[in-house]
């Protein structure tokens, strides 16, 4: 008996898990092939950098602070993460500025709360954080090319 068969038996026989919730996934050699081939997408808009203010807050917990704007009229917002290639302090300097960047979407993690503190889901869990896409490149849209 594996560690997730015995957690669950444990978990059915206390009432805390309900196995006819629980969904077989796929297998997981699958889902590793999944997420291996995640693409690099180019998107286009507008940058804008929201400063995180000092306090405890959603949006501090998750470290939005970069987002790209792909349709004003919609006002579609993609958030963006700073990586090896496009650090912080270039992602600041493109404020308010039409880019086009390659990017490549990172899903979040979701801490363990029993090691932080955090805001918990409707299912008791620590919430994501980390989500989006990482820029690995950045460039100013000419004005004629937007």
């Amino acid at each position: 008996m594996d560690l997730l068969q015995l957690i669950l038996m444990l978990g059915q026989f206390t009432g805390i898990v309900d196995t006819q919730k629980i969904q077989p996934k796929d297998n997981p050699a699958q889902e590793l092939n999944r997420v291996n081939q995640s693409q690099i997408s180019t998107f286009r808009g507008k940058l804008i950098y929201e400063a995180i203010p000092p306090v405890m807050s959603l949006r501090a917990y998750q470290g939005e602070e970069f987002f790209l704007i792909t349709d004003t009229s919609k006002q579609n917002r993609l958030i963006l993460r700073p990586s090896l290639q496009v650090s912080h302090t270039k992602l600041q300097s493109f404020h308010h500025q039409q880019v086009e960047i390659t990017a490549k979407y990172v899903q979040g993690t979701r801490p363990n709360l029993a090691e932080t503190a955090c805001p918990l889901d409707a299912d008791g869990q620590c919430m994501t954080q980390g989500e989006g896409y990482q820029v690995l490149s950045i460039a100013l849209l000419k004005p004629h090319a937007q």
